[in-house]
């Protein structure tokens, strides 16, 4: 890939994506711009010389501010987090995403690269998948080419997803589970949705284009809370039960480990749909070898002990002979 030419402002920097883009792009000799509510908490959170303009996407002003002089956007943003009282997520993502391509006309930018979810367009898409699918729709309603980028879970340290799976591995040895842990996922290593990120935003043959973007396995969800259950040498039993609502796997979740569950109820509800790419053309646009599951949840874990203290993992194994099995308790002919 050529070296990069021009500014990039990343929406979304401090995130969990964003700064691995970030820490990348600086890497990579590209200057760097963010957006940030709390200027000071990201100037602790990104490199040296990233430069930092105060504001959101909901501030037209800070918009025009930081677009300026800036070729390439990165879309990082999404509402599932803190936002102001009576405000719903979806209502909160499409307004973001009409300020910043309204700015982004005015600022004659000349690309958006947007990272969008797997299974966004399902029919039974969750409303956190249809609001993503809705942001994009925003983004290209506008002159700028939209690049976007379909992501399921992104394997790293940080993420909500990967870590909602850790915590629970290490805190339960027996899981009553929702029929979602059978959904199919294809994760990805933060490090490969990074150079995804990175080549689109650089190759004019992904310019417009919308690409599925995933590692080069595909596995239920409870493969994966087994696979990481081996690597913490904590195999978790699995009991699956026919009916268990979002809302109170969200419940659970927030119960048991520190994901609240008005963060847990959007990322649960997205699993209740397969996140598997429908056609991998990216993988022939811009090839390198792909990091498979095992090795990045690896190399996530390590880098997890590495920033935080080691876990009290739980005492003796009471149910030893069932570690790694997984139990199916559903209705005569009932699908997964």
């Amino acid at each position: 890939m050529p070296p990069p030419s021009a500014e990039v402002l990343v929406l979304g920097g401090t995130g969990f994506v964003g700064r691995a883009l970030v820490a990348r792009s600086v890497r990579d000799g590209a200057t760097v711009r963010v957006l940030a509510r709390n200027p000071a908490a990201a100037r602790a959170l990104l490199p040296a010389g990233v430069e930092i303009v105060g504001g959101d996407a909901g501030d037209g002003a800070a918009l025009d501010r930081a677009l300026d002089g800036i070729s390439t956007v990165y879309y990082l943003i999404h509402s599932m987090g803190p936002r102001p009282a009576g405000v719903g997520f979806r209502e909160a993502d499409a307004r973001a995403a009409t300020n910043v391509a309204a700015a982004a006309r005015r600022a004659r930018v000349d690309r958006i690269v947007y990272l969008g979810g797997l299974g966004d367009d399902a029919r039974e898409a969750s409303s956190h998948l249809a609001s993503r699918r809705e942001v994009g729709r925003i983004l290209r309603s506008g002159p700028v080419a939209v690049t976007e980028l379909r992501a399921g879970i992104v394997v790293g340290p940080g993420g909500s997803s990967f870590e909602m799976m850790v915590q629970l591995v290490e805190r339960l040895p027996v899981m009553i589970c929702p029929r979602w842990i059978d959904r199919r996922c294809q994760p990805i290593a933060l490090g490969d949705l990074v150079t995804y990120l990175v080549g689109c935003g650089r190759d004019d043959r992904t310019r417009g284009g919308a690409f599925d973007v995933g590692g080069p396995d595909v596995l239920r969800y409870s493969e994966m809370l087994v696979r990481i259950g081996r690597q913490l040498h904590r195999p978790p039993c699995l009991v699956i039960l026919p009916r268990f609502t979002p809302a109170l796997s969200a419940h659970w979740v927030g119960y048991i480990t520190d994901v609240a569950p008005e963060l847990a109820r959007p990322v649960i509800e997205g699993m209740y749909v397969d996140a598997v790419c429908r056609d991998e053309r990216i993988v022939a646009l811009l090839p390198f070898p792909r990091t498979g599951f095992d090795r990045a949840a690896a190399d996530a874990l390590a880098e997890r002990a590495r920033r935080t203290p080691a876990p009290a993992l739980r005492g003796g194994h009471p149910v030893r002979p069932l570690e790694g099995r997984i139990f199916r308790l559903l209705r005569p002919g009932a699908g997964a």
